[in-house]
């Protein structure tokens, strides 16, 4: 799935079975991650977000672009979680604390859902790139240096940089103005 992929967006609101899984595939983990800071149980966490999953595969629901889909997923994980809390009475403080979410989203809540959606186009985009290439960015995230990729592929200094340099290139392509965002990760 690409960044902004408006085909996707297309054939979702067509209810073209073949995207449903490229969908799950691409926010499962970021959404499982959103959920389990409000539930703190993994299991529930997990059906909460398959449930969401669900609801938007048997509902009627339509969008206009993938950012209009990716606040619908977000929000109704929120949502079904809040709700998971308030009906069976787990811990009134951190329901009061998450319950402020659904007024207003703090700055730093906001910080991490941006976090979490930009690991999420970048493991996507990762995926994207040549196995070498994907191998040697993975690596560089990791806090590995050009010479110990090197030497650990056994590779030259200079095709680790020029890896890189082309996984960049194809990333910012990707991301477009969201690109300065993604460097946090590859500093």
């Amino acid at each position: 799935m690409e960044f902004g992929d408006t085909k996707l967006v297309y054939r979702l609101n067509h209810k073209d079975d073949k995207v449903w899984e490229e969908l799950f595939n691409s926010y499962y983990e970021s959404l499982c991650n959103h959920a389990y800071r409000i539930l703190l149980d993994e299991s529930v966490t997990e059906d909460i977000v398959q449930e969401v999953f669900v609801k938007l595969w048997d509902g009627r629901a339509v969008f206009e672009n993938e950012k209009a889909l990716t606040v619908y997923l977000y929000r109704s994980v929120t949502n079904n979680a809040l709700k998971y809390l308030r009906d069976r009475d787990v811990e009134e403080a951190r329901l009061k604390l998450w319950s402020e979410v659904e007024q207003e989203m703090t700055e730093e809540d906001f910080s991490s859902v941006v976090r979490e959606e930009v690991l999420r186009k970048l493991r996507e985009l990762i995926e994207l790139l040549p196995e070498e290439r994907k191998k040697i960015i993975l690596m560089s995230m990791e806090g590995m240096s050009g010479e110990e990729i090197a030497i650990q592929l056994g590779v030259t200094i200079h095709t680790v940089k020029q890896q890189k340099y082309r996984a960049y290139k194809f990333i910012k392509e990707q991301l477009g103005s969201y690109w300065s965002v993604a460097m946090i990760f590859f500093l």
